[in-house]
């Protein structure tokens, strides 16, 4: 859908086509840029969106068009340049130029990596009747294997894990799902929180082992069988390893930024390299409520930093920051999620029953450091903003 095949100089080049690329163009128009923007995307499909993935889209109940994140004729209103299938490989920071897989080279005023995350695979067990879920591609090809009584192991109890698994049982396949930690969703929210998502995967008929460690992969006639370090054997036609994903900073690092778990950038999502930004799943920017450097994987924060990048390029003034916000929908039930708990630090949580479902209330070092909401929508946007504030003493 690319809009100029001489594209040869661009005010700013957008090296990704995911929710942060697409929301950085449109908030460069919107802060007054008037130069090229342009989109470089390493898939061949529109820019869409990717948490439909693992559930509408896999389920069938919604399709690739209606994922769009914008219409067509709206890159040719907004004058952004699109260009599918064509990857950077390559960028020269020094003469502020760019080059792509089919040769193509491009000098930029500015530029900004949004380059994103992939899976994190398990080199044991790949190839035939083994998936993930991270691109259009990828939901299809899972999404065509998945049929009634099929046998789908699942490697990893985490969101997107257990959201495929939902998908998968909706479909009528057999699932188990296994998790190394102690609960779903280890470490991304509460014991109680946790528990009751646990209850209702197995009231749906989803298996879920807990401390489950592969010790060899085998590949047997119809599929995989998993041999566990208790002993116990598991045999599944499909599997979907389901165990986080690696930020993409090949291009990065082979230009010399500066990269740890991400591309390091300051508070304006400005890299190491001169002109050079980086937002989204591939960007590591300091976080206060951790007092370290992190990635955070969400829609919202992609949203929130190509904004930010945007303000910057354009001279204006950033947005006012946020707190980070997640979601989930598992059985359709609807998991909202909002703040960041340090792991390393002690955490009180206090359960609210709501009309629906429940409040969680995660407070740690004296103040609310997050809260998690189920079915509760009006709940939880009244306890956004109270993030960060002290804890009441009774």
């Amino acid at each position: 859908m690319e809009s100029s095949s001489r594209l040869q100089r661009v005010h700013t080049a957008i090296i990704g086509a995911g929710h942060a690329g697409v929301e950085c163009a449109w908030a460069l128009r919107a802060a007054g840029v008037e130069g090229e923007v342009a989109l470089f995307g390493a898939e061949i499909h529109a820019p869409y969106e990717r948490p439909p993935l693992s559930k509408a889209l896999l389920t069938g109940v919604t399709s690739s068009e209606r994922i769009a994140l914008r219409a067509d004729s709206a890159y040719e209103k907004s004058r952004v340049v699109v260009v599918a299938g064509d990857p950077v490989v390559s960028i020269d920071t020094a003469a502020h130029t760019l080059s792509t897989r089919s040769g193509r080279t491009v000098s930029y005023e500015h530029c900004v990596m949004a380059t994103g995350a992939s899976a994190r695979g398990i080199a044991e067990v790949a190839g035939e009747q083994v998936y993930s879920v991270r691109s259009l591609d990828d939901a299809h090809r899972l999404r065509d294997a998945l049929r009634p009584g099929v046998r789908l192991l699942v490697i990893g109890a985490g969101y997107l894990g257990l959201e495929a698994a939902c998908s998968a049982r909706k479909l009528g396949a057999d699932v188990l799902v296994l998790e190394q930690g102690g609960s779903v969703m280890a470490g991304k929210v509460s014991d109680a929180t946790a528990m009751r998502i646990g209850a209702m995967h197995h009231e749906a008929g989803i298996q879920i082992r807990h401390g489950a460690a592969v010790a060899q992969w085998e590949r047997t006639g119809t599929g995989w069988r998993a041999q566990l370090s208790d002993g116990s054997a598991l045999d599944a036609d499909l599997v979907l390893v389901s165990i986080g994903a690696i930020a993409e900073t090949a291009l990065a690092e082979a230009a010399g930024l500066t990269c740890r778990d991400g591309i390091v950038v300051d508070e304006c999502c400005r890299t190491s390299a001169p002109d050079v930004y980086a937002i989204g799943d591939c960007a590591s920017a300091f976080r206060g409520e951790l007092q370290r450097h992190a990635r955070i994987e969400s829609v919202q924060n992609a949203l929130m930093q190509a904004r930010t990048a945007a303000a910057a390029i354009a001279g204006k003034s950033p947005p006012a920051p946020r707190p980070p916000t997640f979601w989930s929908e598992q059985h359709g039930r609807r998991l909202q999620m909002a703040g960041l708990v340090d792991s390393s630090k002690p955490c009180r949580d206090e359960l609210l029953p709501t009309a629906k479902g429940w409040l969680v209330e995660r407070y740690q070092q004296g103040r609310l450091a997050a809260i998690e909401a189920v079915d509760s929508p009006v709940e939880f946007i009244k306890s956004v903003p109270r993030i960060g504030s002290p804890e009441s003493v009774a």
